[in-house]
């Protein structure tokens, strides 16, 4: 009754007859079933339809037909055409990307992107430097892999404060909904799937969590046997390993990258001069790319990094894209005054310090670091902390108590939020360690002098010295922006009131961590676009803000103790797009211990640099120097600077050489984007643009295909439409209005509220989906005035995928067959496709002997094809060859490194052995590592032995083109 191959109905569901069995008397269908797979159902329960083929299923009465009858209607026809070009540019190697996101892109950036893409795997530390959009180059290759259906589950792990920046972004700019990953979704998910599920392990969720959040330990045997298709690590320097025993921070990062099939790491700030964290960065990625023994070579940590610096990013006329920054420091001499309360704090700072160390009370001796902190901030600074303290001992009497759950996180080393980071300082400043009622009075008191020193000083130096660079700026240029930076809420309050006096007073903007999102946004477009001059900020904007296209001079009114975050701040200006000279004026104290050191290490980093070419590469070899320490060191022993900042250049000497090793042997210096790079990308662009056709193109398939089902595209405005969407294309399953949307990126760019319908949009998918399983359009009829003799046009579509079952490459094949020579042509079948109809009425005898020979003509085509598929199989064979022996070599050179290491560990441990040791334990250790060796390798060479498998899939006929000349 069914043969293999016949389409048919089951239940009104589209399926494929596989084989028809028989058990006893009942007779079953083995069918694959669209969207549900392959299923044996019994014949005689459920209701099977056989599906003709449109073509077989013509009317016999030709003499009626013409372009616009139902039966072979070509604008259906194109319709289904335009609907399959569509799916095909979704799972080709196009950069989809483009067309469907909201944000500005840049050359460099869809290199990146493409580079990646091209990858036999999607596995890459992305190391360009501050400023050039690691997220929205993060951002591209997921929706890159969400369009070929490879990103399921996906899983952004970031750093506690910038977890809604991502949020916020990926929405903004992707139109990516991310689940924020916290307890009270760990709770509700538990309670939802059962305490036995694996919340970790579920398709179709897109997560995002913070290292702090997903090291603990409760989570570790889930995030074991839990897998991703995507992983993103968000700053993935503090995941590194750094010595002998691994963090839990770097044990969770290996955990989840090892069990996903895409992952991406992103950090400015790669190597830290030493070398052991930027290798398990890599090992990360590629746990068998490199043996411990084996030394990192350029070739290797090409495959797997993309590294650009603001120095090597050149346009069309060799100019580089980056314009220079200028830092200066203006030394502002103390008052005696501010002398006094400079040196009466420090004396505090180090007795309560020193007393923490002798307790091993380290929160008390972490709060007189912020103490000593805010006395190089603001004189308002300094005092709002001694008045807290000073009315916290005095309520609480400096007893032991607990900590809040901000504080405890600060002191665990997690970022925070600003917000979060402010309320545990405050927890913490009241902390002291005291025996007996007689100390605590006495710290009183010495708390209450220090506050009235604090109060007697109206105004701080530094504040005036900074009113009046700023007044001469706005006199010397009325029409220049400033962005003002300082690292604590109580410094911006204070700085406020003591300009609030100022012409210009009611012309500042502000942003600190109470600002919430929605607000911020608004700030920044009200000083990139409106009115105001300035913007003072505390570091809750010195991430997630652009300001490069209004602004050029920064003001630091003091330097962060973290380099990282002074870089964090100047990035804000410094970034593409920025077309003048960045201007930095640091404000410090002259005379302190502080500002010597920081005086040291802001010119050794500016030396570095100049050596190097990148100032990311020089705060990364600091990341792990404790500067705090240094400092509270220096305060605790009574050191004179020039001690400590000589032991900091030793330390950053130590690093540099490293760096500059790394550097000559070109492992870690930043590619070269030139003009030649430039036009090989866009070369890409153009082809990627060619798939999708313009967004004109897009609207007019949305407008045809939404009334094909009984919708319609309403126009509302310019750039602007109303969708009315039918039960069958909507997305809540019934009748539906999405609007005001447009087609136009620049227009949703420029314009809030308004949905941008790309190529990629859910209504677009769902339209694709119903074209091309509807039973209508799969014949067309044109008239040409091109052909010169009817034939028919057989539309195939084509595809490779390797061994694995990842798609390689896919595409339509059309081939026009004439009725006289049945010479099949690849060219004119294009054109046809691509061409609009003559209206007019064709003859109906040539219809009836190209329908007659349809078999014939389908044949000549089918050798055509044959052949196109044997060309391009053998020219993709060649290129996926080239690919995977590079990984092989690559590969067998890990392999008989690590095993000649662990050899040589065997051969000593059995030297010990004969000597009388008990080696038994440590030799059984070390041979089933080798075993463990032996099969990862063993499962690497079997995955590339199928990534060489080309496999030419069946070509499948998705169109007929009655084609004939124009008589």
């Amino acid at each position: 009754m069914y043969e293999p191959g016949d389409r048919v109905r089951i239940n009104d569901q589209p399926a494929e007859v596989i084989r028809t069995d028989r058990v006893g008397d009942i007779e079953y269908l083995r069918a694959y079933i669209e969207g549900v797979g392959p299923k044996t159902v019994s014949i005689a329960d459920v209701d099977i339809t056989p599906i003709d083929s449109q073509v077989e299923a013509l009317p016999e009465n030709v003499d009626q037909f013409h372009p616009d009858h139902e039966a072979v209607d070509a604008d259906r026809f194109d319709l289904r055409m335009e609907a399959l070009n569509l799916t095909i540019a979704h799972e080709q190697g196009q950069l989809l990307s483009i067309s469907n996101s909201l944000v500005r892109l840049e050359p460099y950036q869809l290199a990146c992107v493409n580079q990646v893409m091209e990858s036999l795997r999607q596995r890459a530390l992305i190391a360009d430097d501050v400023g050039l959009g690691k997220t929205i180059e993060a951002g591209l290759i997921l929706k890159e892999l969400q369009a070929r259906n490879r990103a399921d589950s996906v899983l952004f792990v970031v750093p506690a404060h910038l977890q809604k920046k991502w949020v916020r972004d990926m929405n903004r700019f992707f139109d990516i909904d991310l689940t924020l990953a916290d307890r009270a979704w760990v709770e509700g998910e538990r309670r939802r799937l059962g305490d036995a599920a694996n919340i970790w392990d579920q398709d179709d969720v897109q997560l995002i969590t913070s290292m702090a959040f997903l090291r603990q330990d409760e989570f570790q045997p889930a995030l074991e046997d839990a897998f991703r298709d995507v992983v993103i690590i968000d700053e993935a320097h503090k995941a590194a390993k750094r010595g002998e025993s691994p963090s839990v921070t770097s044990q969770m990062a290996e955990r989840v990258t090892r069990n996903s099939e895409s992952a991406l790491l992103l950090s400015a700030t790669p190597h830290d001069g030493k070398g052991d964290g930027f290798r398990s960065l890599i090992s990360y990625l590629d746990p068998l790319l490199v043996a411990e023994d084996q030394e990192l070579s350029r070739e290797t940590v090409e495959q797997v990094m993309i590294r650009r610096g603001k120095q090597t990013i050149y346009d069309d006329n060799g100019e580089r894209i980056f314009p220079n920054r200028e830092v200066k420091t203006m030394q502002v001499s103390m008052t005696p005054a501010e002398e006094q309360l400079y040196d009466g704090v420090t004396e505090y700072v180090q007795e309560v310090y020193n007393r923490s160390e002798q307790l091993n009370e380290p929160a008390v001796g972490f709060a007189m670091a912020l103490m000593q902190k805010r006395l190089v901030s603001s004189v308002g600074a300094i005092r709002e902390t001694l008045r807290r303290r000073l009315q916290g001992l005095l309520e609480e009497g400096g007893a032991n108590r607990e900590l809040s759950e901000e504080a405890e996180a600060y002191l665990d080393g997690q970022d925070l939020e600003e917000a979060d980071q402010q309320a545990a300082e405050q927890d913490l400043e009241t902390l002291t360690v005291v025996k007996g009622d007689d100390a605590l009075r006495t710290e009183i008191e010495m708390l209450q002098d220090l506050v009235s020193q604090a109060e007697s000083i109206p105004v701080d130096t530094k504040a005036q010295q900074v009113k009046r660079y700023i007044q001469q700026l706005l006199e010397e240029n009325p029409e220049e922006k400033l962005l003002l930076f300082t690292e604590y809420r109580d410094t911006l309050d204070y700085l406020l009131a003591e300009v609030s006096d100022q012409p210009w007073a009611d012309e500042i903007l502000t942003i600190h961590g109470d600002v919430d999102k929605d607000e911020r946004q608004q700030i920044e477009d009200q000083f990139n676009h409106g009115e105001p001059r300035l913007l003072f900020a505390t570091d809750a904007a010195s991430e997630g803000i652009d300001l490069q296209h209004s602004c050029h001079i920064m003001v630091n009114y003091e330097l962060p103790w973290n380099p990282n975050r002074l870089e964090q701040r100047i990035g804000r200006i410094h970034r593409y797009g920025q077309d003048k000279e960045v201007k930095v004026w640091n404000f410090q104290f002259a005379g302190t211990r502080e500002g010597e050191i920081f005086e040291l290490l802001q010119e050794k980093v500016e030396n570095i640099r100049s050596k190097v070419g990148s100032t990311a590469d020089v705060l990364g070899m600091l990341d792990d120097i404790d500067i705090d320490n240094l400092i509270m060191r220096s305060v605790q022993d009574e050191e004179p600077p020039e001690a400590t900042a000589a032991e900091l250049e030793s330390l950053m000497e130590e690093r540099e050489q490293t760096l500059l090793e790394w550097y000559d042997r070109s492992l870690i210096d930043p590619s070269t984007f030139d003009a030649e790079s430039r036009q090989r990308i866009q070369d890409v662009i153009d082809e990627s643009a060619d798939v999708f056709g313009t967004e004109a193109d897009i609207r007019a398939f949305v407008d045809r295909g939404l009334e094909t089902f009984g919708g319609r595209l309403e126009k509302r405005g310019t750039q602007l439409y109303d969708a009315h969407v039918p039960a069958v294309l909507s997305d809540s399953g019934g009748e539906s209005t999405r609007g005001p949307v447009t087609f136009s990126r620049d227009f949703a760019m420029e314009h809030k509220d308004i949905e941008y319908l790309s190529p990629d949009d859910s209504l677009v998918r769902r339209l694709r989906e119903q074209l091309l399983t509807a039973e209508d359009g799969l014949v067309g009829l044109k008239l040409l005035p091109f052909v010169d003799q009817p034939g028919i046009t057989f539309v195939y579509r084509v595809g490779f995928e390797d061994g694995t079952g990842e798609t390689i490459q896919e595409e339509i094949v059309p081939v026009f067959v004439d009725l006289g020579s049945h010479s099949p042509r690849r060219p004119v079948g294009e054109q046809v496709l691509e061409a609009d109809t003559i209206r007019a009425k064709p003859d109906s005898g040539t219809i009836r002997e190209l329908l007659s020979d349809r078999e014939i003509l389908e044949n000549a085509a089918e050798e055509y094809v044959a052949n196109v598929l044997s060309t391009t199989k053998q020219e993709i064979k060649t290129d996926r060859e080239t690919e995977v022996e590079q990984e092989r070599e690559t590969l067998e050179a890990y392999a008989a490194a690590e095993r000649e290491r662990i050899e040589a560990f065997i051969s000593e441990y059995q030297q010990q052995a004969a000597a009388g040791q008990d080696m038994e334990i440590s030799i059984r250790g070390q041979r089933r590592r080798l075993e463990q060796l032996d099969e990862r390798v063993s499962e690497r060479r079997t995955e590339l032995k199928r990534r060489r498998q080309v496999i030419s899939l069946e070509p499948e006929v998705e169109g007929y083109c009655l084609t004939l000349p124009i008589e």
